[in-house]
């Protein structure tokens, strides 16, 4: 049977599960778009390629499996690399696809001529061209398995016009591989973690995005509780604390502070954590030790040696939690004015209004840093998600859309700054047309906040911080969505659950007044 090489691409993808390719149309892709609709795949298309990348980005984040998006060339590629480069930072599987001009034209100066290989090289794990119709198959699982590996990552496929319709005999693709495997732990290596373990006072596990994309989450959890060794999880990365624990004390590295345990430990356990600015670049003399995997095993292997007694240490670790949480309320009580709305009060209202498994959305900067203080106390989900350990903003609307599409029956809500929300506020119109819909609300205080309380206190004023009037609402309603705008603390919970319940794209704007948790 012949089938043109675009189709041998798509029906790969669908041999692995994917439903849909995010993407903004171009003429560089239209066989491969064609042979998409053919053969059952939806494209969910956007206004801008940014969006498609975020929502790629955010799905193989929220889900551990690849999300898929592809652009035309030339400066669309260039676009589509916001979302590779945020799922290059966090380590998410991602499979990116940008069309070309003709594979005889290229690097002749033809349409878009760039070397988009190239381009992507540096922040993906996998970047490649598909010169050859027959290899398709072939590369396309060789990126796949380089997306799934470990680490994972982001990949890219460069896709001529002239290869996308070439018409290939079955007979002549040349036939994947197979999989790579990936070895455990030793057992050597389990037994002296287990050991420095035993023979400290005061361990902390930091758990990060690598724990929840390797689905170890739940037994580095049973570890944490039945050794009462308290846990925190680098602001931005992956939450692994579904429900509430007493060994979850919070977020680590937030710009706005937080208890020192990382200055107490005597033993520092990462992982899947990379040693960033987070963790203070490990630049402090304590044993560290990395466990990736191996959780259930290094358990058994701690009741074997005898249980260690760290509740009083995991006791001191909530008080100083609950302390430092304490300390940003009273802050955000100094900063209320004329009874308005504050962040504070943004983040308590959706604490109320999402259901225990909604999915929480988080698009950076300062409201995100309320909502991690506050939030994440005592749980922190694998289903909710931030910007990533890039800090990138104005991914929200897209992880909206993926939210809704890795999970088609939970709530999902979106909470964003107003400086967030613009940059590709006009994807709401693609969310509500495309049946998509999820909550966003707009914390409101017409400024790049966490900038502009970082300039204050450096300089006493202020520089380009400073944002106009938007109605949000007005906007929403102009994009085809809902939109409601709420002055009062205590009417924005009911406004979120009216907005859930509608099951249309909403867009709540709650002006508030600004400052950060400091």
């Amino acid at each position: 049977m012949k089938r043109t090489a675009a189709e041998w691409f798509v029906l790969g993808l669908r041999e692995r599960g994917v439903e849909w390719i995010s993407a903004l149309c171009g003429h560089g892709l239209d066989p491969l778009f064609h042979a998409a609709a053919t053969h059952g795949i939806r494209l969910i298309d956007v206004r801008n390629e940014q969006t498609a990348g975020y929502i790629a980005d955010a799905y193989g984040r929220l889900t551990g499996r690849p999300g898929v998006c592809a652009s035309s060339s030339g400066v669309a590629a260039a676009n589509l690399l916001s979302g590779m480069m945020n799922a290059w930072y966090d380590r998410a599987p991602l499979v990116a696809i940008t069309g070309a001009a003709d594979s005889t034209r290229l690097g002749m100066g033809c349409f878009q001529d760039l070397d988009q290989v190239e381009l992507a090289r540096p922040v993906t794990r996998h970047s490649r061209l598909i010169a050859h119709p027959e290899r398709v198959a072939a590369m396309l699982d060789e990126a796949w398995r380089a997306a799934m590996g470990e680490p994972r990552g982001p990949v890219h496929l460069q896709f001529p016009m002239d290869v996308q319709r070439a018409e290939v005999d079955e007979r002549e693709l040349v036939r994947p591989a197979g999989a790579d495997r990936t070895a455990g732990p030793s057992p050597a290596a389990l037994d002296r973690a287990a050991r420095a373990l035993l023979e400290a006072k005061r361990p902390l596990i930091v758990a990060g995005s690598g724990v929840f994309y390797c689905g170890e989450g739940p037994d580095l959890r049973s570890v944490a509780e039945t050794f009462a060794i308290p846990v925190q999880t680098p602001i931005w990365d992956r939450g692994v604390f579904g429900e509430a624990s007493e060994a979850f004390v919070g977020v680590l590295g937030a710009a706005t502070g937080g208890p020192d345990l990382l200055g107490q430990t005597d033993c520092l356990v990462l992982a899947g954590v990379e040693p960033d600015y987070r963790t203070g670049y490990l630049q402090r003399e304590v044993r560290t030790l990395r466990v990736d995997h191996g959780w259930r095993a290094l358990g058994e292997r701690l009741v074997d040696f005898g249980r260690a007694p760290f509740r009083g240490w995991l006791e001191q670790a909530r008080t100083e939690r609950s302390e430092y949480s304490a300390k940003i309320r009273s802050a955000a009580a100094a900063q209320r004015v004329d009874g308005r709305m504050h962040a504070v009060d943004v983040v308590e209202a959706i604490a109320a209004a999402l259901p225990i498994d909604g999915t929480l959305i988080i698009d950076g900067g300062s409201i995100g840093q309320w909502a991690h203080q506050l939030l994440t106390e005592r749980r922190y989900p694998g289903h909710w998600l931030t910007c990533g350990r890039s800090g990138v903003v104005g991914y929200g609307p897209g992880g909206g859309m993926a939210a809704r599409l890795a999970h088609p029956d939970r709530a999902v809500v979106l909470l964003s700054g107003d400086g967030a929300f613009t940059f590709n506020s006009t994807e709401i119109e693609c969310a509500a047309r495309q049946g998509l819909p999820f909550v966003a609300v707009v914390a409101d205080d017409r400024s790049w906040g966490i900038t502009q309380s970082g300039h204050l206190r450096q300089f006493g004023t202020c520089y380009a911080t400073q944002l106009g009037e938007i109605r949000f609402d007005d906007l929403a309603r102009s994009l085809g969505a809902r939109g409601e705008r709420v002055e009062r603390a205590e009417d924005l919970a009911p406004a979120i659950e009216r907005a859930i319940g509608s099951r249309e794209v909403t867009v709540i704007h709650a002006p508030i007044v600004g400052g950060n948790p400091t």
